[in-house]
């Protein structure tokens, strides 16, 4: 969910609108496929099991 500012101009929203009703097409359409977004990102679906019981609590930059 998510909840636009006041300062967002009709053309953004109406493109917001038109992306919703798209993926909820897409949804619809296919779920098993659209259950595998987002297809595009560097992480897939985030393994929120493993987070919850194995946290990294300390950032560790990679070496160069």
């Amino acid at each position: 969910m998510f909840e636009p500012t006041e300062t967002e101009s009709k053309q953004t929203l109406d493109q917001a609108c038109d992306t919703i009703l798209e993926l909820l097409r897409e949804a619809k359409a296919d779920p098993a496929a659209f259950k595998q977004h987002p297809v595009k990102m560097p992480i897939g679906r985030p393994d929120e099991v493993t987070a919850a019981r194995k946290p990294i609590l300390v950032y560790t930059p990679a070496s160069s």
